[in-house]
Parts: structure tokens; sequence; C-alpha cells
């Protein structure tokens, strides 16, 4: 194209030594040309080379619209090609995609299934599990019981049996005591009343001063204090 341009570029120039316009004088006062005027002097001037270059022009155009037209033509049809391809595309990838997703899924709920059948055996046997333990542990606390309730059992019947012990053991000493203690007492008021009996039949026989009176009266309380306190 750009070669068009400058060879017509260069046909368009018109030759210095062939110039239509020598011989022509220019007044400064000629009215201004019409249009008819300027048709017929572009005839003058350029003649056939610019028809020349309007066919050039109108042909080059021409083949661009064609041209245009064609790549069109062609874009669309690849268009429309790329178009189809693509849709076939898309729709068959679309299809795997579905088909992978529903394959996905079936695998996934077989998996589900069989995760659930795993946890489902494995919660009975962890139940049974427990349940035995379980089982084990309340007869091992029930034996443990038995066997705590028969030891206390036996521990307070040997505790009632010490203590009955010690108690009739301190029962029998205390009896014995006693009456030890009133035998000696028995001894000492028979003792005491045979001293008085003494003392008043030595009175019946002498006299007796006052003084001799109330100093065996003092050694009969001293004695009698005495005994009190060792008893």
């Amino acid at each position: 194209m750009g070669k068009s341009n400058s060879s017509v570029v260069t046909e368009t120039q018109p030759s210095a030594s062939a110039s239509p316009l020598d011989g022509i004088e220019v007044k400064a006062d000629t009215p201004e040309p019409t249009a008819d005027e300027l048709g017929r002097l572009r005839d003058i001037l350029f003649g056939s080379q610019s028809r020349t270059l309007e066919k050039r022009l109108s042909d080059l155009e021409t083949g661009l619209r064609s041209l245009r037209q064609e790549m069109t033509n062609l874009v669309q049809d690849q268009i429309g090609t790329l178009s189809e391809s693509t849709n076939a595309q898309f729709a068959e990838t679309r299809r795997d995609f579905n088909e992978k997703l529903d394959k996905q899924g079936t695998d996934q709920s077989a998996q589900l299934r069989a995760s659930h059948k795993d946890l489902t055996e494995k919660l009975d046997r962890q139940s049974a599990e427990q349940s035995s333990q379980l089982q084990a542990g309340q007869k091992q606390l029930s034996d443990n019981l038995e066997k705590l309730a028969a030891d206390l059992l036996r521990q307070l019947r040997e505790t009632h049996k010490e203590l009955s012990d010690r108690l009739d053991k301190q029962s029998a000493e205390q009896t014995e005591r006693t009456r030890t203690l009133q035998s000696e007492a028995r001894q000492r008021d028979d003792s005491l009343r045979q001293e008085l009996l003494s003392m008043a039949a030595s009175l019946e026989n002498k006299k007796t001063s006052r003084q001799d009176l109330g100093q065996m009266l003092m050694e009969l309380g001293l004695r009698l204090r005495q005994e009190a306190d060792n008893s």
C-alpha cells in the first residue's frame, strides 16, 4: 500500500519543463473562479493523471472492502468453529465432571456406609467390653463390701468380747476389792468396837481425868481419819 502511494505521488508531480502554467498570465484583479472553472482548471493541470489516481484509489478501496469482508467472514467462521469446538469441549468437560462427581459421590457413600458399619461394630464391642468390665467391677466391689462387712462384724464381735471380758474382769476385781474393803472395814469396826469397849471398861474400873479422856478421843479420831484416808 505504501509503494502505491509513493508511485502515485511521483506520477502526480508535473515536470518543470512541461508545466501547463507556462505562458499563462495571472492578473491581480481577476475575479474568484467558479466551480466549473476550477474543474476545467483541474483537468488542464492534472488531466489523465488525476483520473488514473482516482481509479487506482477506487480500486484500492474496493480491494480493501473485499479484503475486509473476506477477513470478517474468515474471522466469523473461525469464531463459529472455535465456539462450536469450545461448546463441545465444555459439554464434554461438564459431562466428565458430572461423571466424576457421581463416581466420587458413590465412592464416598460406600466409604461412609463402610465407616458407619465399622464405627457401629466398634461401639458395640466397646459397649460389650464396658458392660463386662462394669459387671466385673460390680462383682468385685460387692465381694469387697461383703468381705469388709464380715471383717467389721468380726472386729466388732472381738471388740465386744474383749470389752465384755474386761468389764467382767473389772467387775470381779471391783467386787473382790469391795469385799476386801468391807472385810477390812468390818475388822476395823470390830477393832474399834473392841477398843471402845476396852476404854469403856477401863473407865468403869477407874476414874479417868478429862485430859486423859480427851487424849484418848483425839488418838481415836486420828486413827479413824488415817484409816479413812487409806481406804
